[in-house]
């Protein structure tokens, strides 16, 4: 069972890029987050095999720290599912770094083959 909490308050470290070990990838694809169990739009501007960053477009300002996802990659017709835990925001409507928590290992591979290849 989901918990809901805040989001984590954005770190003031100005290293926290220096901490990512995955390489990350710009996208502009668009990915339904659910919170509570309600699916809401968002966009999501990178990627890597361990996580995203999503922008929210119109879900509620009560933050949720665990959230389901689920997305298609450019030029695949797969459609992703992942869970998910919120680890960095920017304020209540701001970009909210997402790390992935579970997933098939279909979508584990195909992102991995996608962040990889710089596209599927």
């Amino acid at each position: 069972m989901h918990t809901q909490s805040r989001a984590p308050e954005p770190s003031s470290r100005t290293g926290d890029r220096d901490r990512r070990s995955e390489r990350r990838l710009k996208v502009d694809l668009l990915v339904n987050r659910f919170l509570n169990g309600y699916p809401y739009l968002c966009r999501a501007v990178n990627i890597s095999r361990t996580g995203m960053r999503v922008l929210p477009l119109g879900e509620p300002a009560v933050a949720t720290q665990f959230m389901g996802l689920q997305f298609q990659l450019p030029g695949s017709e797969e459609v992703v599912t992942a869970s998910g835990e919120a680890v960095s925001a920017s304020g209540s409507r701001g970009p909210v770094g997402i790390r992935f928590t579970r997933m098939p290992p279909a979508s584990a591979e195909h992102i991995g083959r996608f962040v990889v290849g710089g596209r599927e």
